[in-house]
């Protein structure tokens, strides 16, 4: 078991005993227990953007920031136009970038490594959908801008690439065994860990599910990757610097998503809450996952 699913461990045993002593937590303690996690841990994980890219690459820094925030803007436009394919697209770079993350530990030297990141990612976001699909239609068609996407999470299309995905993953790991990029007891800590993950989809609401995955597994992993490439090439010199570094663009972040967020509750832009949130996160993924897949192919 690595360290990473001993954290997980951790957090599923909390938020068990939580329900177990309470019962059921409402949606409102859901929001708060998820978003001060995501909050300390999810949106510092991405803010070191910046400082990873312009590490590796010879480009100004108005550069960086410019193409950074034109990737952002574009997506952004394409929400508005075309919101129920951005989703999609949003579920399919998600998927790519979890799976590239989750798979960074491993010296992937091939050409079709891509296609391990995919797999893998499509695994984690059909079980997601797959076995929370009720909970996600009921969620959606509550909201007026939301009702597009129920069509996705009720179609069957879900379930077969649960399953489909399910087998090319098995399938997955075996060829990597045989080809010996990673060992056999490699393989058994990533069984062990997706049964952990397929659990807490299983058991827990959506939000507090994927909450406990996003920061515990993939979080936390890239924190660390991004805490020793910085010491390593003495950008820092220990955790304390590391935090000061993360402290401007979180900040940041927070303030822009509460401008927005305030603005979608006082109906200041017709926009749901839930649909603003969806949006800021996807537009901020997509030049994220670019930076990070930059960083660890370089």
């Amino acid at each position: 078991m690595n360290v990473f699913s001993f954290l997980y461990l951790i957090s599923i045993f909390i938020i068990f005993n939580i329900y177990a002593g309470f019962g059921d937590i409402n949606f409102q303690n859901q929001i708060l227990i998820s978003s001060s996690l995501i909050i300390l841990f999810g949106i510092p994980h991405g803010s070191l953007d910046n400082i990873l890219f312009l590490s590796k690459n010879k480009i100004s820094v108005f550069s960086f920031y410019t193409i950074y925030l034109f990737i952002a803007f574009i997506y952004l436009i394409a929400w508005i136009w075309w919101p129920y394919y951005s989703f999609i697209f949003f579920l399919i770079i998600s998927a790519y970038h979890f799976g590239e993350s989750h798979f960074s530990d491993y010296k992937l030297k091939f050409k079709a490594k891509n296609f391990v990141f995919i797999i893998w990612g499509l695994f984690l976001m059909t079980s997601l959908l797959f076995l929370n699909s009720s909970e996600l239609i009921l969620t959606s068609e509550f909201f007026f801008d939301t009702k597009q996407f129920s069509s996705i999470y009720s179609d069957k299309i879900i379930s077969n690439l649960f399953y489909v995905s399910l087998i090319l993953t098995v399938l997955m790991l075996l060829f990597l065994v045989y080809k010996k990029y990673i060992t056999t007891e490699d393989m058994f800590s990533e069984i062990f860990q997706y049964f952990l993950i397929f659990v807490t989809f299983y058991l827990f609401p959506i939000i507090i599910g994927f909450t406990l995955y996003f920061v515990f597994i993939h979080s936390f992993r890239s924190l660390f990757h991004e805490y020793k490439y910085l010491k390593k090439i003495k950008k820092i010199k220990n955790i304390f610097n590391f935090i000061k570094l993360l402290i401007p663009h979180s900040i940041a972040a927070y303030f822009f998503t509460f401008i927005i967020c305030y603005a979608s509750l006082n109906n200041v832009i017709n926009i749901s809450l839930p649909m603003v949130i969806l949006i800021i996160v996807s537009v901020i993924t997509l030049p994220h996952a670019l930076v990070m897949s930059n960083f660890y192919n370089k």
